[in-house]
């Protein structure tokens, strides 16, 4: 910190910002990075001369959770005046990724999109190619973080941000982490009463949670779960669809295999007549689930309820027994995905950087 501090106003050495980058990175250098007046001075820096290098440290230090995080509460102000189209694009991508990793109980989010008039901002960078596609995630994220408030979550649903989300997720549905981020999005939003009603009564979010249910996409797989076992606890008529989904997903190879066998030698009079044409003719095999659940309890012979023991599913996998019903008082709010920024281990770090991306 020395060596950032001598450089007073002067731009940094290349070597000297790509190691304080990766230093940050590490929760107990970040500790060390921000004790006395190290984080002050480094957001006094990144502000004055807009470097976005700087602000890309600030940035890693404000992933790590504890006293750290807490430190930039008071900086909130400073960083949302940043969010402006009269910035550069590629500082404010970094001052929205440090604000989105603010997820502080504290931290009243209502009162900072009011103050520095953020939700038209937000709203328009939703457009599909209104700006670069990390500036678009970036915005996403953010919301994701301020829906945790619920007095934000209702002021993001009233400006018909949700509309705006469901648009871009078919623009980009095949981008994994937008999708991913966009569905937490839904979850922040039906996990507060106050917006729940919106979700679930007034747009399709649902039926795209469903269709994402059985994504390759293992953290897509868990937040729609997560998602629509929600819904389900609230809503009769989504809860069915649910269930009857995760009921023909995870029977789908069985009962495929009950409609399509062949009789052996003897004939088999249970699915198939003599002539080998099956009793159900030509209809889906689930509308008639009395076919396969009727002596056990699990289903009613008439097959008008799906069976319960395919409810449970918090992370799409096969629970034993339960029914939803008690769900409510069990759920917690869940972690928001990890973005995709950072550093991992089968990753290179930031080793350097060009003149011209300052």
């Amino acid at each position: 910190m020395k060596m950032v501090h001598a450089c007073g106003e002067e731009k940094m050495d290349v070597e000297l910002i790509s190691l304080c980058i990766n230093l940050a990175a590490n929760r107990s250098n970040a500790k060390i990075i921000c004790e006395g007046n190290g984080l002050k001075m480094l957001m006094k820096r990144a502000l004055k001369l807009k470097d976005v290098l700087v602000m890309k440290m600030i940035r890693n230090l404000s992933q790590h959770n504890g006293p750290t995080k807490s430190l930039f509460l008071d900086h909130v102000g400073d960083l949302a005046a940043q969010i402006s189209e009269d910035e550069a694009e590629e500082f404010v991508i970094e001052c929205l990724g440090t604000l989105a990793n603010l997820t502080i109980p504290d931290l009243d989010w209502a009162l900072v999109l009011k103050e520095y008039n953020l939700v038209p901002y937000l709203k328009d960078r939703l457009k599909p190619g209104s700006a670069e596609d990390d500036l678009i995630l970036e915005v996403v994220i953010m919301i994701g973080t301020v829906s945790m408030d619920d007095s934000c979550a209702a002021m993001l649903a009233k400006s018909g941000l949700i509309p705006a989300l469901i648009e871009l997720l078919n623009a980009q549905q095949e981008d994994d982490e937008f999708v991913c981020q966009i569905v937490y999005v839904f979850y922040q939003m039906v996990f507060h009463k106050a917006t729940r009603d919106v979700i679930v009564k007034d747009t399709q979010a649902p039926a795209y949670l469903i269709d994402l249910m059985h994504d390759n996409n293992a953290e897509i797989r868990k937040v729609c779960h997560n998602t629509l076992d929600i819904i389900a606890e609230y809503d009769e008529e989504w809860g069915k669809k649910i269930q009857n989904e995760k009921f023909r997903w995870y029977n789908g190879q069985w009962l495929e295999m009950v409609e399509n066998r062949l009789m052996d030698e003897e004939g088999e009079p249970f699915v198939f007549g003599e002539d080998g044409e099956s009793f159900i003719g030509d209809r889906d095999i689930l509308e008639r689930p009395d076919l396969f659940y009727s002596a056990d309890g699990i289903m009613s012979a008439d097959g008008a309820v799906s069976p319960e023991f395919y409810t449970d599913f918090p992370n799409g996998e096969l629970g034993q027994t339960g029914y939803l019903g008690s769900v409510s008082e069990q759920f917690v709010p869940a972690d928001r995905p990890v973005s995709a920024y950072g550093f991992r281990p089968d990753e290179p770090l930031f080793c350097s950087y060009n003149t011209a991306s300052r």
